[in-house]
């Protein structure tokens, strides 16, 4: 059974995190990116999704302007994806940013523009929680990785 506990101690969110991402390398192959991540959950609100003590998924998340929830990273080990476990943990993100008043959740991902299956994975499943696609953003990664954002009512 998989249940989803908020972290409050930042090595464990970064220990966490990087078990999870460091399975994910078609997602997190750039090194330097995947390393920002490790570090940037510690002090970010937190939820893991655990199987007696191990973690098989996390999200962490900030807010923006008090109004805007933000889905920094999320991952689930590949032998965990496509049982809902996700749903879950954007559930528990979407919890909280009610609770501290947004209105709208964001995530940013590969736009379709690049053309890359395991992301159009990820698109599928950010539509299915309801998130839509707002604006792809030329200038913000890089060339070969156009930033998608989508948006949602929360």
């Amino acid at each position: 059974m998989i249940r989803i506990e908020n972290i409050a101690d930042a090595r464990e969110k970064s220990l966490y995190a990087e078990r999870v991402l460091r399975e994910l390398p078609a997602w997190f192959g750039i090194e330097d990116a995947l390393l920002d991540y490790i570090a940037g959950v510690a002090t970010l609100p937190f939820w893991a999704a655990l199987k007696g003590e191990m973690c098989v998924g996390f999200i962490a998340v900030k807010i923006h302007y008090g109004r805007t929830g933000d889905i920094y990273v999320m991952g689930i080990l590949p032998e965990y994806q496509r049982r809902g476990i996700g749903q879950q943990l954007i559930e528990a993100a979407e919890l909280y940013f009610r609770q501290k008043g947004c209105k709208y959740a964001i995530v940013k991902t590969l736009s379709d523009l690049a053309r890359n299956e395991h992301y159009e994975r990820t698109r599928r499943f950010y539509q299915k929680v309801g998130f839509e696609p707002l604006i792809t953003l030329t200038e913000m990664w890089d060339a070969h990785n156009l930033c998608l954002i989508m948006i949602k009512e929360v």
